[in-house]
C-alpha cells in the first residue's frame, strides 16, 4: 500500500522500492539505474512523505530515502479533521450537478449516449478524489497495541466508510442526471435546453435538505459540523409537501403567545 501511495505522487514510468527496516517500519527510495538529482529526489521523497503521512504513519524524509515509522497520534487527528472537513464538502451535491448537465465537456453527437454518461462520471470521480485515495486502503488492516491509537482508528475507518458512501452518492447523481440530458438532447436536439430543464428539476432535491440544516441545532466546537444528509434522503424531503408552517392556522389549535412547550401550527406535547 504504501508503495501505491508513493507511486501515485512519483513520475510515470518511476520505479518506487519499499523495504522493512530492522527495528520496525519501512524505508522507501526510488528504485531507478539513474536516480534524480538531489534537489529533485528531496522534493519527491517529501512530496511521498506528506500522502503516507496523511494516512496516519509518522515520516521522515531527506534527500535519499523516505522512512515510515508506525502510527502517529498528530497524523491520525490531521486525519479525522481532514475526513470531516470532506464529508462537509460533500454535503453540498451542486457543483457535481453542474459539471453533471455539462457533461464535462462531452459532445453527445460526438459519441453514444452510454459513453457519455460513462465518461462524464469518470471525469466527476477524478475531481472528487477521495474514490482513488480510499480505494488505496482497501483490504488493508489496521490496528494498534496503545488503546488510544486503536480508537484512533476506529474513527478514522467509520469516517473513510461514510465518505465512500457520500462519493457514490454523488457519482449515482452525476450518471442519473448525465442520463437524462443525453435522453431530453435526443429528443429535441437542443442541448442548452436539455441541460437547463435537467439543472432546474434537480433542485428540488439538490437543496431538499436547506431548511432541515438550518433548523438543525449549531454543531459544538468540538463536533466535526452537521451530519452528511445522503442523496436518498434528499430525495425523500424533496418529494414531501407542505414542508413549511401551514398557511391557515385553525383558530381551535392556534398556540397562545409566548406559551412555553408548544411550536407554531402543531398541538402541544403530552
Amino acid at each position: 500500500m504504501v508503495r501505491r501511495i508513493c507511486a501515485r505522487v512519483a513520475p510515470d514510468g518511476m520505479d518506487i522500492g519499499v523495504g522493512e527496516l530492522p527495528p520496525g517500519g519501512l524505508q522507501v527510495w526510488i528504485d531507478t539505474p539513474a536516480p534524480p538529482a538531489p534537489p529533485e529526489a528531496w522534493v519527491l521523497y517529501h512530496r511521498m512523505a506528506r500522502e503516507v503521512s496523511l494516512v496516519g504513519w509518522h515520516c521522515e524524509a531527506d534527500q535519499n530515502r523516505l522512512l515510515v515509522l508506525g502510527w502517529s497520534a498528530a497524523c491520525l487527528h490531521n486525519r479525522v479533521r481532514l475526513l470531516q472537513s470532506g464529508l462537509r464538502r460533500l454535503s453540498d451535491f451542486e457543483h457535481t450537478a453542474q459539471r453533471a448537465v455539462q457533461l464535462e465537456g462531452h459532445n453527445p453527437d460526438d459519441q453514444p449516449a452510454a459513453q457519455v454518461v460513462a465518461a462524464t462520471c469518470a471525469s466527476i470521480q477524478r475531481r472528487l478524489r477521495w474514490p482513488e485515495r480510499l480505494a488505496e486502503l482497501a483490504g488493508f488492516e489496521r490496528s494498534s497495541g496503545l488503546p488510544h491509537l486503536q480508537l484512533l482508528l476506529a474513527q478514522v475507518i467509520g469516517l473513510e466508510s461514510k465518505l465512500a458512501t457520500a462519493c457514490d452518492e454523488h457519482l449515482v447523481m452525476a450518471r442519473v442526471l448525465a442520463g437524462a440530458v443525453c435522453e431530453q438532447y435526443a429528443r429535441h436536439s437542443d442541448l442548452r435546453r436539455a441541460q437547463r430543464d435537467v439543472l432546474a428539476e434537480s433542485r428540488r432535491w439538490v437543496h431538499a435538505s436547506s431548511m432541515i440544516r438550518g433548523s438543525a441545532a449549531r454543531p459544538s466546537s468540538t463536533g466535526g459540523g452537521r451530519p452528511h444528509m445522503g442523496l436518498a434522503e434528499r430525495r425523500i424531503a424533496a418529494s414531501v409537501i407542505n414542508h413549511g408552517v401551514p398557511r391557515a392556522i385553525p383558530a381551535a389549535v392556534s398556540p397562545r403567545a409566548g406559551h412555553p412547550g408548544h411550536e407554531e401550527g402543531r398541538a402541544p406535547a403530552r
